[in-house]
């Protein structure tokens, strides 16, 4: 009898395993299908603006710009979107430190980004995905430009 129900529950276990599978592939791709996406790495770094911000994560996330707001999935199996509304870039498009983190490529490049409630976060692209990383901000990817005057805040006067 044992053996019976061994035999039903193991076909119907593997059925469930590839449906959740198949699930969490098409939620990948479905993920922004009219824009161009691009594997990068992000680190929130607070209002820290020194070198040493902490370490990369591992995991990479698929970007893509909607307007002026980066937005990016992470997970595997449970895929989640996390909106990044963006002020302006704080700095032109870097190439990364020698050792800086792995996993994108022989050149990667880096664009530091101040978001609207004004936290900053570093992302990471390969150096093909240059211009998909900048996004709206075109700018950014040409090196050499002067920085340009600072955004003055509405105070309501």
């Amino acid at each position: 009898m044992a053996e019976l129900l061994f035999l039903l529950v193991l076909p119907l276990a593997g059925v469930i395993t590839a449906g959740t599978l198949l699930a969490a592939r098409s939620r990948r791709a479905r993920f922004c299908p009219s824009a161009t996406t691009f594997p990068c790495l992000v680190r929130f770094t607070g209002g820290q603006r020194t070198p040493e911000r902490g370490r990369w994560p591992r995991r990479r996330w698929r970007a893509a710009w909607a307007h002026d707001v980066l937005l990016l999935q992470h997970g595997r199996l449970l895929p989640r979107v996390t909106a990044l509304p963006v002020r302006m870039p704080e700095e032109a498009l870097r190439n990364a430190w020698h050792g800086e983190f792995t996993r994108l490529g022989t050149d990667p490049v880096v664009v530091l980004l101040r978001l609207d409630d004004e936290c900053l976060v570093e992302v990471a692209a390969q150096h093909a995905h240059r211009h998909d990383l900048v996004g709206p901000f075109l700018a950014a990817a040409i090196p050499g430009l002067p920085r340009g005057p600072r955004e003055q805040r509405n105070l309501g006067r």
